[in-house]
């Protein structure tokens, strides 16, 4: 066994000799960045960094048109039946069909 762990060693050392000096291009490095296989968080990390454009006045429409639907009451646009009865200086309101909306 030492005979082999020692033939490891010297091989590994050899090979480190002879590239030791050598250094790679940039168009190598960044082509075995490019083609090797990413890990899962890389890949999520990617995704998440990814840049978004969003058109301005579509996305100014979008969120003004949330809101009103959002904000506006249901029954606003509603339209009732009122009478109004005058009783001597009193009136007295009569609203067919009114719903109190729940929010």
């Amino acid at each position: 066994m030492n005979k082999k762990d020692n033939l490891s060693k010297e091989i590994k050392n050899i090979m480190e000799e002879e590239t030791f000096d050598l250094t790679l291009s940039q168009n190598a490095f960044d082509n075995i960045i490019k083609h090797r296989k990413k890990s899962i968080n890389e890949k999520i990390r990617e995704f998440l960094n990814r840049e978004i454009e969003i058109p301005v006045a579509p996305a100014i429409v979008g969120l003004a048109a949330l809101f009103a639907v959002t904000l506006i009451p249901k029954d606003v646009f509603k339209s009732y039946d009122v009478k109004v009865i005058n009783m001597g200086n009193s009136h007295v309101i009569i609203r067919e069909g009114y719903e109190v909306s729940k929010k």
